[in-house]
């Protein structure tokens, strides 16, 4: 097993002003031109992401509206793209079979914290007062919660409209998807949800997983994929992979799909309640079909906002895991590329904006905290 970063060496390593240096001297060693400013992580300001469940009133329009201007709004990277699109584009690709930048590894977590750090960034060119809240599901974990009334989220699915969601900001007529997986043969148009129906998510992880995940001392284990032992490692406790094989690239090479046979948990787990079982249905042991494929179940999930609160969670998860056992982050080679500790992770480096997995292990570097973070 490789040896992980101390916490003294990281300090050394990133302090706030260190990072931005090495993003800016990374980015000069890089022919590739940035197509938009970045802004800069270091700046001293250090904003508070809440729990979603304190917005007030103001506060959650202030968020969705934010993002259906990021729909309307091009991409400062693709014009062929909505800025909300670019980020569905760039997590769909994540998958490919070459690719693999963001799931099934050790960069999960930092790759998604550079992920919705760069989302909250165009959330506050539209609006500087908004900042990503979280979902904490082993909390909020019904269906009439707060989270899927009118005024945010939008509830769950119609049955008698194939499960389309018709509630909320985000309703069908009003939040139209443009992008879809390859291997999506419907492509609704539209936000699908059927939550906790059917056998393999059922119901949200609990607060006792979360504490069992906590309590794992090691961030991650060979062979750093979805077949790395869950119980030795957080990193995988956490991401949900149970039980896995090597995974199975698809006849055309756009996705690497894993070969599990264990349950569904955490992560994953999430994914799926939102989605609802629906084409997953004959894994729980029998053929009924509840209905379409929902959308928080496809590589292309960030079509449904949720998604960004969801792994706003899983993030500050990460967070609480570093507060017991410090900022320290493994393999620092023998890991798929982009997964070790001084690896640039795809797509920032297209963006000139070269991060690796060492330079995301303390969140106030990059200017902001959960408001259950310890000071």
């Amino acid at each position: 097993m490789s040896t992980p970063m101390s916490r003294r060496t990281f300090a050394a390593l990133t302090g706030a002003a260190t990072v931005s240096l090495m993003v800016r001297d990374l980015a000069a060693q890089d022919a590739t031109p940035m197509a938009t400013p970045v802004a800069s992580p270091g700046s001293g300001e250090i904003r508070v992401r809440k729990n979603a469940k304190d917005l007030t009133g103001e506060e959650k329009k202030a968020f969705t509206d934010a993002i259906i201007a990021l729909k309307a709004k091009p991409s400062p990277w693709n014009p062929d793209l909505s800025a909300y699109d670019q980020f569905v584009f760039w997590h769909r690709e994540a998958f490919e079979c070459d690719n693999m930048a963001a799931h099934m590894g050790p960069a999960f977590l930092p790759w998604h914290r550079a992920y919705l750090w760069l989302f909250e960034q165009q959330l506050r060119e539209i609006d500087p007062s908004v900042t990503l809240p979280y979902w904490d599901w082993t909390v909020d974990r019904e269906i009439d919660s707060y989270l899927w009334q009118d005024d945010f989220m939008g509830g769950d699915g119609d049955p008698d409209d194939n499960y389309a969601v018709h509630t909320g900001p985000f309703r069908k007529g009003a939040w139209e998807i443009t992008l879809f997986d390859q291997t999506d043969d419907e492509r609704f148009p539209h936000l699908i949800r059927n939550m906790g129906v059917g056998e393999l998510a059922p119901d949200l992880p609990t607060a006792e997983q979360v504490e069992e995940a906590l309590a794992i001392e090691t961030y991650d284990v060979a062979p750093w994929t979805e077949q790395s032992d869950h119980m030795a490692s957080f990193r995988n406790y956490l991401e949900g992979w149970r039980e896995c094989g090597p995974s199975v690239c698809s006849v055309d090479g756009s996705t690497d799909y894993p070969n599990c046979t264990g349950s569904h948990d955490m992560h994953n787990r999430v994914h799926l309640w939102v989605s609802g079982e629906m084409m997953f249905a004959h894994e729980g042991g029998h053929e009924e079909v509840y209905g379409p494929f929902g959308t928080m179940a496809w590589n292309s999930s960030p079509n449904d906002p949720v998604f960004f609160l969801h792994h706003a969670n899983v993030d500050r998860i990460w967070t609480q895991w570093m507060e017991r056992h410090g900022r320290v982050y493994e393999p620092e080679t023998g890991a798929m590329h982009g997964h070790n500790l001084h690896d640039h992770m795809w797509p920032f480096n297209e963006l000139g904006m070269h991060v690796t997995p060492a330079m995301m292990l303390d969140s106030r570097d990059w200017g902001f905290v959960y408001d259950t973070d310890e000071v």
